[in-house]
């Protein structure tokens, strides 16, 4: 069961407990279970909130609390932001993902633009693409923008990637 690999994955390397999700969008696997489970065990779950020119910020949520339809749709809790740097964790989702770490999303970039703001503070946190096994292929050449995943969770297996 992927939510077992997510949260070990995540007990075994968090400091904060502040871990960064998602929620399902065309296709992608369901956290549901998994975010329960880190809820269980004291961990905060910050979804995110998309903002102008396609930037990215995270905001507390508990499973129940109410969201806001964003700009795809998809459910935004309407807290306030947290600051990056205390996020431990991110859970990421893609359309494909290379054993090599490297991901492709769905194009309009908030994950590398969030990543890069990331890169350029003291704490990074640690990137787990979460993915559905046949989502694990050869990706072309990564651009200079695109930020690899140190991990790549799938049903059936965990992709430790050295980066």
């Amino acid at each position: 069961m992927i939510a077992s690999k997510i949260v070990a994955s995540v007990e075994a390397r968090s400091t904060t407990g502040r871990v960064a999700a998602y929620l399902a969008y065309s296709g992608e696997l369901d956290l549901g279970p998994a975010l329960d489970a880190l809820v269980e065990r004291g961990h905060e779950i910050v979804l995110p909130v998309c903002g102008p020119d396609f930037s990215m910020d995270f905001c507390p949520w508990a499973p129940g609390d109410a969201l806001v339809a964003g700009p795809y749709g998809i459910g935004e809790p309407q807290t306030e932001r947290v600051d990056i740097e205390t996020i431990d964790t991110v859970l990421v989702p893609g359309v494909g993902f290379g054993a090599d770490g490297s991901r492709i999303g769905h194009g309009a970039g908030y994950y590398d633009r969030f990543f890069a703001r990331c890169a350029a503070r003291p704490h990074d946190p640690r990137r787990l693409g979460i993915a559905h096994d046949l989502q694990v292929v050869r990706l072309p050449a990564p651009e200079p923008w695109d930020v690899a995943m140190h991990e790549i969770i799938t049903p059936a297996k965990v992709i430790h990637v050295s980066n």
